[in-house]
This record gives structure tokens, C-alpha cells and sequence, in this order.
């Protein structure tokens, strides 16, 4: 079996649209959070995801976006975009995201969007000790993880009953061999936004036959998604920094 996963949209479609053609045929899609916010075509995103993947996680700028997370919490140009969001969302589209859990079960691996401890506060997990504190050790007999939030593509390795965390950097893409004994936090990286200095559409694609994770980096339009966050009156600097990858 085949799964891709990918996570933080953010409304950017040119960017989904060249992931999901990247990832070709697959036996199930995943989403692990930040359909919308930032980018120009929440809806849009929305109904690809509604309509695709097999299961989806609540991000915090989902939550934003359907008033389940206090936006002040954002900077301001994050707000902004919040409210545009929330302003743009059909109905439809605002029951989806207001019916997803933070954290979810899928075949044999997790899913979810920051942490599992406290998910709905969207902690961050940058660092080996964060994701021992906020993931590993809420995993019970879990082996495999994916999540998203930061917009980085990297995983987390720890040894079964071990306490060291090994962390490994997949900006380039690469291909992760998920070794017996061993158990997996992978992120990975951002559709829509990529922020670990590669602008490249990021996902994942796991095999569960081959025991491998396939982190894809993808080019997409970016000028294309830049034109609309223009055209929305959204804040500039969230379509300068999709050319960043910042």
C-alpha cells in the first residue's frame, strides 16, 4: 500500500495541484492540517481535500479560520489573512474544517498537525526533545507518525524503548528506510508554504510494503500563486516569501 501525505496548504492551489500530480497514483491520500490561511483559494482547497483524502487533521489556521482558535494569537499579517479566510469560506467548507479532529488514527501510523500532547494549543516540535515530550511519548504502540506546522520536511528517529531522538534534515527530498525497532515523527514540509529555504512544494509518499517514506520536493507556479494573493488584497509579504521559501 501506497499513502501520500502532505500538509499545510494554505490555500495555495497551484501549489496542490502540482503535488497531487507528482504523487501519481496512490491507494489513499492524508492531509495533516492548514488546508487554509495565507494563501488566495481556501475553497478551492477545501473541496480538493474534501473530496480526495482519505482522512484530514485540524491545523491552527484552519481552527482560525472557522473561530475555534483566538486569532490574536497570529501576527498581524497571519491575522489578516485569518479574517480574509473566514470572510471567503463557503458553509460548506466551514462545517468541514469545524468537524476535524487534531489528531487521528490512519491505518497503521498517526496523523496530526503540531503535537498530540495538547494539540489543540499547536505547540511546535523543532527539536528532538520536543518531539520526545510532545509526540513520542503520547504514541503508545504507534511506530509511525506524520505531522506538519512548522514547514519543514524532517523526521525524528528514536530506538523502541530507548531515549535518545535523532533528528534528520529532508530539505532536499530523499527517501527515509524506516528500520525494524526503531519508531518515526516525520514532517512532511509544507504545499503551500515551504519554509526550510527550499521554495518547492513538499509531501510525502509512504510505502508500507517497502517500510520507505519518499519526501517529494515539487515546482510549481509560484508566480501564479503570488498574482492571486495580489489580487486578494491579502498582506504582500505572504506572496513574497512563497518565492523564498521562507
Amino acid at each position: 500500500m501506497r499513502c501520500a501525505i502532505i500538509s499545510d496548504i494554505h490555500g495555495n492551489l497551484d501549489a496542490l495541484g502540482a503535488v497531487l500530480d507528482a504523487v501519481g497514483d496512490v491507494d489513499a491520500l492524508y492531509c495533516a492540517g492548514d488546508v487554509v490561511g495565507y494563501g488566495a483559494e481556501p475553497n478551492e482547497c477545501c473541496e480538493v481535500i474534501r473530496e480526495r483524502a482519505a482522512r484530514a487533521v485540524l491545523g491552527n489556521h484552519d481552527a482560525a479560520a472557522v473561530g475555534l482558535l483566538d486569532r490574536s494569537w497570529f501576527n498581524p499579517s497571519a491575522r489578516a489573512a485569518a479574517q480574509w479566510t473566514s470572510d471567503m469560506l463557503t458553509e460548506q467548507n466551514r462545517r468541514f474544517l469545524s468537524g476535524l479532529a487534531p489528531v487521528a488514527s490512519a491505518e497503521d501510523f498517526m496523523i496530526f498537525h503540531g503535537t498530540i500532547a495538547e494539540p489543540m494549543n499547536f505547540h511546535y516540535i523543532a527539536s528532538p526533545w520536543e518531539a520526545r515530550a510532545l509526540a513520542f511519548s503520547e504514541m503508545g504502540s504507534a511506530k509511525l507518525a506524520f505531522f506538519g506546522h512548522t514547514h519543514i520536511a524532517e523526521y525524528y528517529a528514536q530506538e523502541e524503548g530507548g531515549i535518545w531522538v535523532d533528528r534528520l534534515s529532508m530539505t532536499d527530498g530523499g527517501m527515509i528506510e524506516l528500520k525494524p525497532g526503531f519508531r518515526y515523527v516525520i514532517n512532511v514540509g509544507s504545499v503551500g508554504q515551504p519554509r526550510d529555504g527550499n521554495a518547492k512544494a513538499s509531501a510525502g509518499i509512504y510505502d508500507r510494503d517497502a517500510a520507505t517514506v519518499q519526501i517529494l520536493r515539487v515546482e510549481y507556479n509560484i508566480a501564479s500563486a503570488q498574482r492571486k494573493i495580489e489580487k486578494a488584497g491579502l498582506p504582500e509579504i505572504l506572496a513574497r516569501r512563497l518565492a523564498l521559501g521562507m
